[in-house]
């Protein structure tokens, strides 16, 4: 499968297997900025009560500048959302497609995973500090005012190596035959990730998950390939999830990123990617939480400020803070001051002391300490300045969210809500560059909205 020039079609116009309803039925497969849909319509014997479909199977063809181009289609998680009967058995029908698997043969295997091949533009732009040396030119121009252009492929980059995998960028070219618009060349990097035994699918677009969750870290871009494609030993096949499945909505194009390869050396650069696999590893279940909340606009700042909380929460939880066992937020303790000056009129000073050291107790493996104590270490790191009171009126406003009856009173407002929420994915995004040996001058460029989004906080 020749993946230099792909790119999805609006439409696959062809014939699928159902195995509910029948073999070779004509239909379209529709692929829409945040959805996928088969639209099926031929004469039926009977109606059929087919709500939800495994699993369906297509061959099927687009038309681009007058070419057919057919692919082998098998469409998973299939969902009802009309159908019709009418006149002489004539059957109508509507799904939505939870994901599908694509390739120019008819058969082939999703598992037995050897490698997997991320396309996307923002790449190209990347390395091109490094791919500009592939062209040359001839210089002063020639007498009759040509040009002589002169273009030598870069041989693949290698970024990382392990026992397990290795990471390279491929560099490609296509040229079209000269015409009366001229001569035509184009060039696409395509990230490859090589593994060094057969994985399963899942197992592999989860690793291929983790990369583009570095990238996008590293270009402060939540961007979505143009496709990626998976190859075992004897396949090629691309594979695309509807966005309404992915739960990734992001409805403005970013064509921008923040730095460039030659922003890293290469030793540095396998370390940070050699660190960010070890980190995603140990870290899974906040880390994908953190992403799958980052990537959906359509997430309420309310949601965002649960969820990185609760991300926070998971990245500190082994971290033990040295503690004198007691409070120190000024806030929280002039809010018992009151109480403790009427309750030791009436008490003896042992039964005093052993009330107050109960109600004042914090223990270093509470949230609050932990929190506080990653704010130093971001402090030091980007040089980022916050109220003192930062961390625990976060906790508070998670906790009144969670549980609305609460009587939190040191919390931000509603209208501050979406700041909060963006303070808290810049501060877990920092920490994340901190944790994989980011330089603090290019992790400030990266999250360059760090201090206004924490200032506005206190507006």
């Amino acid at each position: 499968m020749d993946n230099y020039s792909f790119q999805f079609a609006d439409s696959y116009l062809g014939f699928w297997n159902i195995p509910q309803l029948g073999r070779k039925i004509p239909g379209t497969l529709f692929i829409e900025k945040h959805s996928i849909r088969l639209e099926l319509f031929w004469n039926n014997v009977s109606a059929a009560n087919v709500s939800t479909i495994s699993s369906a199977t297509g061959y099927a063809y687009s038309e681009i500048d007058n070419r057919k181009l057919c692919f082998y289609f098998a469409l998973k998680g299939l969902r009802l959302t009309y159908s019709s009967w009418f006149g002489h058995h004539q059957s109508k029908y509507k799904w939505d497609v939870d994901h599908f698997f694509m390739s120019d043969k008819p058969r082939f295997s999703i598992n037995g995973i050897l490698n997997s091949c991320i396309r996307t533009h923002l790449m190209d732009k990347w390395v091109w500090d490094y791919t500009k040396e592939s062209y040359s030119d001839l210089w002063p121009f020639r007498e009759n005012d040509g040009i002589e252009l002169k273009y030598q492929a870069k041989p693949s980059l290698a970024l990382f190596e392990s026992t397990s995998h290795n990471l390279y960028i491929k560099f490609g070219h296509g040229a079209h035959t000269p015409n009366a618009l001229g001569f035509d060349m184009s060039t696409n990097s395509f990230l490859n990730l090589n593994l060094k035994k057969k994985h399963s699918f899942y197992d592999a677009l989860d690793l291929t998950e983790s990369m583009i969750w570095l990238f996008s870290l590293l270009w402060n871009n939540q961007f979505s390939p143009e496709f990626i494609e998976f190859r075992t030993a004897k396949s090629k096949f691309i594979y695309k999830q509807s966005d309404r499945y992915s739960y990734r909505y992001r409805d403005v194009s970013n064509n921008s990123i923040v730095t460039s390869i030659s922003s890293f050396d290469k030793d540095e650069l396998s370390t940070i990617i050699e660190k960010w696999f070890c980190f995603v590893e140990e870290e899974k279940s906040s880390m994908s939480t953190f992403f799958e909340t980052q990537f959906n606009e359509h997430t309420t700042p309310a949601t965002k400020i649960k969820n990185y909380v609760s991300v926070i929460d998971g990245l500190t939880r082994n971290v033990r803070v040295p503690s004198s066992g007691q409070i120190s937020d000024q806030t929280r303790l002039k809010k018992f001051d009151s109480s403790f000056k009427k309750i030791k009129k009436v008490l003896s000073p042992k039964e005093y002391n052993e009330i107050k050291m109960a109600i004042l107790r914090e223990s270093p493996a509470e949230l609050k300490p932990r929190f506080s104590n990653l704010m130093v270490i971001l402090k030091e790191y980007v040089k980022v300045d916050i109220e003192s009171d930062f961390c625990m009126k976060v906790i508070e406003t998670r906790n009144i969210i969670t549980h609305p009856k609460s009587m939190g009173k040191d919390v931000f407002s509603k209208e501050q809500y979406i700041d909060v929420a963006y303070c808290l994915e810049d501060i877990i995004r920092t920490y994340m560059l901190y944790k994989i040996g980011i330089s603090s001058e290019i992790a400030l460029k990266i999250t360059s909205g760090f201090s206004q989004q924490l200032s506005r906080c206190y507006k």
